[in-house]
């Protein structure tokens, strides 16, 4: 198969793991295609703060867990490179996809990414959940805005996510990246967890997204 071809097709399985990654509250600071020569095979690169050189089995063990609950993903654990969020390479890409904003995956054919030679890349947008964060007294927090440093205390780590998980919902039911039965009750659940804690526009929204889920064609 061509392998312009078959990136094409992983993009989304891409997209569909980097959200997924980011349920389960694993970090991903970067994620892109990239391939080091014409023709070349096609590897998936994610810079995160949750890798450390330490512990990069770890790091492997919940990449593989959150790949396996995806149905029929066109990418092998094989395929992905993973390195901490400060890694050089992870760094220039930051810096490069920050450069060029853009909604959709944004085409990089420059050299170099730290220290790797690449013929070309495809750097997926920014899409981070907020920052969630266990205090001293055992309660979870979830940082809405990050210029004002608000947090919102939560009983439970489950509720902290559930609301951390909206930036990237919001993304993908607005470009309808996603339309299944388990993104509809994901929707529903976060809806659910905001108007607990009186977030009132944002419950609306999200049960809004839930109820306006299409079926899949496929």
């Amino acid at each position: 198969m061509d392998t312009d071809l078959l990136v094409d097709m992983r993009k989304e399985d891409g997209r569909r793991l980097i959200a997924q990654l980011v349920r389960d509250g694993f970090d991903v600071k970067v994620a892109f295609w990239f391939r080091t020569f014409p023709g070349g095979p096609w590897f998936l690169f994610i810079g995160s703060s949750s890798v450390e050189s330490a512990k990069l089995g770890e790091a492997f063990k919940a990449l593989y867990d959150s790949l396996r609950r995806l149905s029929e993903p066109s990418i092998s654990i094989s395929e992905i490179k993973l390195a901490p969020a400060n890694h050089p390479i992870a760094r220039d890409a930051v810096a490069v996809r920050d450069r060029y904003a853009s909604r959709d995956l944004l085409r990089f054919q420059g050299n170099r990414l730290g220290n790797l030679e690449i013929e070309e890349a495809y750097i997926y947008p920014r899409r981070s959940p907020w920052e969630v964060r266990e205090r001293s007294d055992g309660r979870w927090e979830v940082r809405l805005s990050e210029p004002d440093d608000l947090w919102l205390a939560c009983d439970s780590e489950e509720d902290a996510r559930a609301i951390a998980a909206a930036p990237v919902l919001e993304y993908e039911a607005l470009d309808r990246v996603r339309s299944d039965p388990q993104f509809r009750a994901e929707l529903e659940t976060t809806a659910k967890t905001m108007q607990k804690y009186r977030m009132g526009f944002g419950s609306r929204f999200f049960k809004w997204c839930a109820d306006n889920v299409e079926p899949s064609n496929n």
